[in-house]
């Protein structure tokens, strides 16, 4: 085998080459065994065949000239022009003599069990990549082979989507120092925000590019450039610069086009930045610490999001930077120790901006209570509070959303938490698991927190989180009829469950259900012991959607002819019967 030549098929990136040369000697030692053995037919006892086909995953296409390699590192071919590979798998002398059951002093890895440094291989994952085709970070798909059987398979590679444009400026001389970014819409805890993807300078001639992205909905716009060209620029005079434009020719992100992309879609943007004047903007923060890190941020007024800019010196305790006429919002932030916030209007109309003071207010503190009604645990369980995994989420729509810190308790008898450093703004509530039981009221000065968010106001103080929790929840099993686990492909994300088929409970707009999950055995039974009471949609999935979005009505009203509805009250016990689901469905 010419491992110059595979590398040189393979047509990837320096990570691809790596795989290619880790896994060459192993390839070399799969062909000299396959020489040696000539004249033996593949069902001997000694090797076994694995077959396959590479396939676009949008498009069900073969797809040629793919590298297909084993995670174990073991194997690696290109398939041919129809797609095709295959593999004749030397069987090791611990394959052909695998215990039945587990051995005294072994550990186990994704592949296989280990024991004493030998690896028997139980399994194998069989993956691929191409140029063109997203890579493993964004959801590349396997197949999972049981090992010592002839098999045939397919594996399916996503092909990626891309964002082509051009910025047109009145000049050339500063088009390639206008930074492009671009915003993916994400769903995270049930609720989608606008999430950086990246950034790219437009080249000399205007052109940008946004290559292996994922099917999905994306903003993109032009950051703020300021115009200091050489032949015209005078530090003494007017100064110029390009404000953000977005697509398609938006002054704002919220009124930015939404660009819906398909799996291997192209599509063009047109971005046209126009020249106007910029004034200076200075405002004094009053009683900024000496020494924090504070994060400026700016805005249209009413209109939050990315774009434009202004900076924090430290040294001046001075927010100060260039803007041109309209009516904005600057927020100042830190979130260390001793969190503080600001944030002041204010309006830039034909000149500098000055005499401008911002006033820090101290971040809140919010006490959490617990209130446990369970009746069916007995056992005293100190800690409790702070095992539950209670966190404020943000609800901000722009970046992923942040936690709020918890204070360490003072001492193991501590039966309270505090949240620090809360920010003002809205949050929801979040918990982790609840042994025996489920969160049955979230309340907070007579708010309902699990139908509203919590809002923490600019130095207003905010009354304790009293949590209830309850062991009286409805007792769901069920069965899925037609999941056949080894049909379905593995899903290799970073080693999660991702790929794993689930149950989804979807809450009834109104209902006083609440968003539950749980994945689907082997052999597709699945089980919840405390489900809240209230009304369901009641769905199981091949893998769990991306796009997710429970906490929008909207957004589930596309499930609403899908699954089974379900309505429980405490104390039932329902046994479901579900047909599967796939995310495309």
């Amino acid at each position: 085998m010419n491992l110059g030549t595979l590398a040189r098929n393979a047509g990837e990136s320096s990570l691809t080459k790596i795989i290619v040369c880790a896994v060459a000697l192993s390839v070399c030692s799969a062909e000299n065994f396959k020489t040696s053995a000539q004249g033996r037919k593949s069902g001997k006892e000694d090797s076994y065949i694995i077959r396959g086909t590479v396939i676009n995953n949008a498009t069900h296409a073969a797809i040629g000239r793919a590298l297909v390699y084993s995670t174990d590192n073991r194997f690696a071919k290109m398939t041919d022009d129809q797609g095709h590979f295959e593999f004749t798998v030397p069987l090791r002398e611990s394959e052909q003599t695998r215990p039945s059951g587990p051995v005294a002093g072994t550990g186990f890895s994704p592949f296989g069990r280990v024991s004493q440094g030998v690896t028997t291989y139980t399994s194998i994952f069989f993956m691929a990549r191409k140029p063109g085709y997203l890579p493993l970070e964004n959801g590349e798909q396997g197949t999972q082979v049981e090992s010592g059987a002839s098999s045939e398979i397919t594996i399916s590679l996503m092909p990626e989507a891309l964002i082509v444009g051009h910025v047109n400026l009145p000049t050339n001389d500063a088009i390639d120092k206008v930074q492009v970014e671009i915003y993916r819409r994400e769903v995270q805890d049930g609720r989608a925000h606008w999430v950086p993807t990246g950034g790219t300078p437009a080249r000399a001639n205007g052109q940008f590019r946004f290559a292996n992205l994922r099917k999905g909905d994306y903003k993109v716009f032009t950051n703020e450039l300021l115009d200091r060209d050489l032949l015209t620029f005078d530090p003494r005079g007017q100064l110029y610069g390009y404000p953000p434009v977005y697509y398609p020719a938006a002054a704002d992100f919220e009124d930015a086009s939404i660009i819906h992309l398909n799996a291997g879609e192209s599509f063009p943007v047109s971005l046209t930045p126009s020249r106007r004047e910029y004034y200076p903007v200075k405002v004094n923060v009053m009683n900024a610490a000496l020494g924090a890190g504070y994060n400026a941020t700016v805005g249209l007024q009413g209109h939050r999001g990315p774009g434009y800019s202004l900076g924090y010196d430290q040294n001046e305790s001075t927010i100060q930077g260039m803007l041109p006429n309209g009516n904005y919002t600057v927020e100042l932030v830190n979130f260390g120790e001793n969190g503080a916030t600001g944030k002041l209007n204010f309006s830039v109309n034909g000149a500098a901006v000055e005499g401008l003071s911002l006033t820090l207010v101290p971040s809140n503190s919010i006490e959490v209570r617990l209130n446990d009604e369970r009746t069916k645990s007995t056992n005293a369980q100190p800690g409790l509070l702070r095992n539950l995994g209670i966190m404020l989420v943000s609800r901000d729509e722009f970046g992923a959303p942040n936690t709020v810190g918890i204070q360490p308790p003072k001492s193991p008898q501590d039966e309270t938490i505090v949240f620090t450093n809360v920010s003002p703004g809205s949050y929801k509530v979040r918990a982790g698991g609840i042994p025996y039981g489920y969160i049955a009221a979230v309340n907070n000065g007579g708010n309902d927190l699990l139908r509203q968010p919590l809002v923490v106001g600019f130095g207003a103080a905010t009354p304790p989180i009293e949590i209830t929790i309850r062991d009286d929840g409805a007792q769901i099993d069920g069965n899925v009829e037609n999941w056949r686990k080894e049909q379905m492909p593995v899903v290799i994300h970073h080693f999660s469950r991702n790929g794993q088929g689930v149950v989804v409970f979807l809450p009834i707009a109104d209902s006083t259900g609440q968003f539950r999950q749980t994945w689907i055995s082997s052999n597709g039974d699945f089980n919840l012991p405390q489900l809240p009471p209230g009304e369901y949609r009641t769905i199981a999935f091949d893998h769990l959607p991306e796009d997710l979005e429970y906490e929008s009505a909207e957004a589930m009203r596309k499930y609403q002819s899908r699954g089974q509805l379900l309505r429980v009250i405490a104390g039932q016990s329902e046994h479901l019967h579900l047909s599967l689901k796939s995310e495309s469905q």
